[in-house]
């Protein structure tokens, strides 16, 4: 097993680091990264798709994004930066509701 495996299980296993606390990789997926915002999943789609976070390297839109953890700490610190992020996906999912909602009123109409 590579280093990166021996990581991601201690990450998930939770067992202790240096500093007491979880160990974390240096770089993880999308769906850690939501973990430590605290955040649900889909979120990470919303703000790469925006452009508010940036994914390591430069991936293809339907590729696993990857996120270094010192940006996504110094991040975390940042309430300017934690209040745009939640604005941005009550945008896009007011935007998407409203989408499918006048969707289905169209459809509506149509017949």
């Amino acid at each position: 097993m590579n280093n990166f495996g021996q990581a991601e299980r201690a990450f998930s296993t939770g067992q202790q680091g240096h500093n007491k606390g979880p160990a974390w990789p240096a770089c993880v997926c999308a769906e850690d990264a939501a973990r430590f915002f605290g955040w649900p999943t889909y979120f990470m789609a919303f703000l790469a798709r925006t452009g508010h976070l940036k994914p390591l390297g430069k991936p293809a839109q339907n590729s696993r994004k990857w996120y270094a953890l010192v940006d996504l700490e110094r991040l975390s610190r940042d309430p300017e930066w934690l209040d745009k992020a939640i604005r941005i996906v009550e945008k896009q999912l007011r935007d998407a509701n409203a989408k499918k909602k006048g969707k289905g009123f169209q459809e509506a109409l149509a017949q």
